[in-house]
């Protein structure tokens, strides 16, 4: 990737998947309250710990959005943006942590009063798993 190329940080699915690893975080927050009342302790504070770290997540995606978009901007480009390997490593994570949340809501759907809540918080997680994916480095980057 030459100087001037476009980091693939500042792209629409990556403002994609901060939003939806935003919103996914909610949503699994809301859910872990209402099965830690529902079903038990345990159940809520793991769905609260994963909510934790998609929300994480999604606040360092969105950071990383919008200082690819301030630096393409720069009139003076001092290095290559993010030709680093951390890029592969955002990428393994965001599938990572919305795939857990995908396989966490279908065991739930199955199991859970609250159908329609996990059915939402899945397909969230389906969004952010399927902009993680897309989001990857190509091999020649």
């Amino acid at each position: 990737m030459p100087l001037g190329d476009p980091p693939n940080y500042s792209t629409p699915k990556t403002l994609g998947l901060a939003l939806s690893s935003l919103a996914g975080a909610m949503a699994h927050f809301l859910l872990g309250a209402l099965e830690f009342s529902l079903v038990g302790p345990f159940v809520g504070l793991w769905q609260m710990f994963l909510a934790g770290f998609l929300l994480v997540f999604g606040v360092l995606t969105s950071i990383r959005y919008l200082e690819a978009l301030d630096a393409m901007r720069d009139p003076h480009p001092r290095t290559r943006l993010y030709g680093t390997p951390h890029e592969w490593h955002t990428y393994r994570v965001g599938v990572s942590l919305h795939s857990l949340g995908a396989l966490l809501c279908l065991y739930w759907l199955v199991h859970s009063e609250l159908v329609f809540l996990y059915a939402l918080t899945l397909l969230l997680n389906g969004v952010g798993v399927f902009l993680a994916f897309r989001s990857r480095p190509t091999a020649e980057e």
